[in-house]
């Protein structure tokens, strides 16, 4: 899954779980090049893709107009680059003082953040509004007009799922398999980890052009329909689990459409 897992595979003896198991279901192709390479090559045919997958029907779709409302959703730890995105609020609010950050999540590095936040002054212009339920978070997709996720390492973060099913654009960093996700320029920008001026600008030319935000938007909930739905990923691991239970062929990385069907 990743990203410590991934980062320290010595540590967690990547290399003799998966000479043990029957087949890997790795959430991404940056996960499985990275099991690729803490394995042995003769077991490499054992190494699946199969997504983390939301239900896009769960989230309701807005009618947005212009705005200036970002949101952060995740834990407040080191890895998300939470100091990078506040750097860059600072920035891009020499040219839009209507930007506001509403952060949900809560974690270690909480009051360090909020402390960092005011010395920027940002204390009127963000929000921590702690942990919330799933349902708080879709209502909080919904009143939001861009995602940001500055984070220095990731998964697949299933906040970007939940986010673009309901068509709200985002801004990423393109690290592990966020890319795979998100398109760059099509249902999403996404600026190199730790580039504070990448992320203000991006965040800014995001919000100067609202239809393309709304064609970002459609892009990203129809992304996450064809490529990350639960039901579908479920039916694929289903596909492996019968498979090696059946002792037949393996199945190839990912299934073709006709294999779901």
């Amino acid at each position: 899954h990743g990203p410590d897992d991934l980062h320290s595979p010595e540590h967690w003896r990547l290399d003799e779980k998966i000479a043990r198991a029957a087949f890997v279901a790795c959430i991404s192709d940056y996960c499985r090049a990275q099991a690729m390479l803490a394995s042995e090559r003769r077991h490499w045919d054992r190494l699946h893709v199969v997504h983390c997958g939301i239900d896009s029907a769960r989230y309701d779709v807005p009618t947005r107009g212009p705005g200036a409302r970002l949101l952060f959703i995740g834990r407040l730890a080191a890895v998300k680059g939470l100091p990078v995105l506040f750097e860059a609020l600072a920035m891009a609010r020499l040219r839009r003082p209507d930007l506001t950050l509403t952060l949900i999540g809560d974690g270690p590095e909480r009051r360090t953040l909020e402390a960092e936040a005011r010395d920027l002054g940002l204390s009127d212009a963000t929000r921590f509004v702690g942990y919330k339920s799933q349902d708080d978070v879709a209502k909080a997709l919904l009143d939001a007009d861009l995602l940001v996720l500055p984070s220095f390492a990731e998964g697949v973060p299933v906040v970007l799922m939940e986010a673009m099913a309901a068509q709200l654009p985002v801004v990423a960093t393109r690290v592990a398999g966020v890319p795979e996700l998100v398109n760059d320029g099509e249902s999403g920008l996404l600026v190199a980890a730790g580039d504070v001026t990448g992320l203000a600008r991006a965040i800014l030319q995001m919000l100067a052009d609202p239809a393309r935000m709304a064609r970002m938007g459609a892009a990203g909930r129809a992304k996450v329909s064809n490529d990350f739905n639960v039901m579908t990923e479920a039916a694929w691991l289903g596909i492996l689990f019968c498979s090696v239970n059946a002792g037949g062929p393996r199945p190839g990385k990912r299934p073709t459409p006709e294999g779901l069907t």
